[in-house]
């Protein structure tokens, strides 16, 4: 049995969000000579050309992290767990969801 559980709000300036491993965040994260970041730019790339997708390592394996587009553009997203019990006593996290656009909305 799951229970749901919200963690939080993300905040929405670009109309995508990325889903990263923050310890890769400083090693990966690319920067050019104006500071400007080429990862910033493949996650534009991603979520202009679909709703989004892979981003790979450095060295061109994926994993590196995924980006999404919104469903509503910029603004404020809540952030939920569902937490699942693993038949220890234990919850653990069983799956992240961002709602985007709640279901009385659409």
């Amino acid at each position: 049995m799951a229970n749901r559980v919200l963690l939080g709000e993300v905040g929405i300036d670009s109309g995508q969000l990325l889903l990263i491993d923050p310890c890769y965040i400083d090693g990966e994260w690319e920067l050019d000579d104006l500071g400007k970041s080429g990862t910033y730019e493949e996650c534009s790339r991603l979520t202009l050309s679909g709703q989004g997708g892979q981003l790979n390592y450095r060295l061109g394996h994926p994993g590196l992290g995924v980006v999404s587009r919104t469903g509503r553009g910029d603004g404020l997203y809540p952030v939920y767990a569902e937490m699942m019990d693993t038949g220890d006593g234990r919850l653990r996290v069983k799956r992240l969801v961002v709602e985007f656009i709640a279901d009385e909305e659409h």
